[in-house]
């Protein structure tokens, strides 16, 4: 069975972790360091704790992949209506609709390309991996940059600090391939004309992807 009551359970529980985030902590953060740090704790919080643990509670990657769309659809209908959660959005930035598509469909082409990828443990974190990626690595370099620079700007310390995470995280999880993803992910964090929230997930999961299954 793809979907099993523990499923519907646990993404039910992490919906309301990930809206506890969103719609209190995160606005506790703004209060006091600005919407641009809360939304990088909305990435680690909200994104990176699902990322995380979504391995070891969820029998198969549907309903992460639902509730990212069903997040997305949400977002996108809040702008729409003008309704934008002002304490971490930002009307010029679509960073957070693009973190909810980037999370499910990493999640949902892994599962196209191999539907019984979620029982193995190598093949499950080329695709979890790039979103550890890009919520705790992406959340890490913008706070760094905050904090040193005291506004958004791509500089070399808060770059430092996603590598050296992503690097570490990659190569525990998955060696080489990993280490390298990480460096790659970092890479594409920092490339202009493109959201973070699409070039870091989908470009390691490309790198991991190719290392793992092809080569």
């Amino acid at each position: 069975m793809l979907v099993t009551i523990t499923d519907v359970i646990w993404g039910i529980v992490l919906s309301l972790w990930v809206a506890i985030v969103v719609l209190y902590i995160s606005k506790l953060i703004s209060r006091r360091f600005g919407a641009y740090v809360s939304r990088k704790v909305i990435h680690i919080l909200g994104g990176g704790v699902v990322a995380v643990l979504s391995p070891y509670v969820f029998n198969s990657p549907l309903v992460p992949i639902l509730t990212s769309y069903l997040l997305m659809v949400y977002l996108i209908a809040i702008r729409v209506l003008r309704k934008e959660m002002s304490w971490f959005m930002d009307r010029e930035n679509l960073g957070e609709v693009f973190f909810a598509f980037s999370f499910g469909t990493i999640l949902l082409l892994m599962f196209l390309l191999d539907h019984s990828y979620w029982r193995n443990v190598s093949l499950i974190y080329v695709a979890i991996l790039p979103l550890i990626f890009m919520s705790f690595g992406d959340g890490i370099t913008g706070i760094i940059r905050n904090f040193v620079y005291k506004r958004r700007v791509k500089g070399f310390w808060g770059s430092l600090g996603m590598l050296i995470f992503c690097t570490i995280v990659g190569y525990y999880l998955l060696n080489i391939p990993g280490l390298i993803a990480g460096i790659i992910a970092t890479i594409a964090e920092v490339l202009p004309y493109i959201d973070d929230n699409i070039s870091v997930p989908f470009l390691s999961f490309l790198v991991l992807y190719l290392f793992i299954r092809v080569f």
